[in-house]
């Protein structure tokens, strides 16, 4: 009896351990992402958001995609560092959905794992990861405006 309590306490440690390590490890994110939002729904007043993404490259930016009331779909960009906020327009850009799509048709083979928007050189760009069945990770920039890709990192 006693040998079983002793077991189960231990489990019991453990388990409140990697929960506590995983609280720990995601805080940071979830703090960045609430402060985001907010500071997003000021800015572009949105009604309500859908998306968090965090480009990092030459400069971090945290971007928040979210509806106006009249259900028109922003994106937000915060400047890490600077704290500048950017409101980009999507009528007539390439939306998250979009460049999806244009990733994989133009890239069938390769599985996409993550999708990110930030400011390169100043301009808008979605940044796309994917890796091939092979494996090979690739980075690729495509213009937030007209999907055209403006750079290519391969074989990571």
């Amino acid at each position: 009896m006693r040998k079983r309590n002793i077991i189960v306490g231990i489990i019991i440690v453990l388990v409140l351990l990697v929960f506590g390590g995983y609280k720990i490890a995601t805080t940071p994110r979830h703090t960045l992402e609430k402060q985001s939002i907010t500071i997003s729904k000021k800015a572009a007043h949105l009604t309500r958001t859908t998306d968090f993404m965090i480009y990092n490259r030459e400069q971090t930016y945290y971007a928040v995609a979210g509806y106006t009331q009249d259900n028109q779909l922003k994106y937000v960009l915060i400047n890490g560092k600077s704290g500048k906020i950017t409101v980009l327009e999507t009528n007539k850009a390439y939306t998250k959905d979009k460049i999806t799509k244009l990733v994989t048709k133009k890239y069938p083979s390769n599985k996409i794992y993550g999708i990110d928007l930030g400011l390169n050189k100043g301009q808008p760009v979605w940044e796309v990861a994917t890796k091939s069945k092979t494996g090979q990770l690739t980075y690729r920039l495509f213009d937030y405006q007209t999907g055209k890709l403006v750079e290519q990192i391969e074989n990571l």
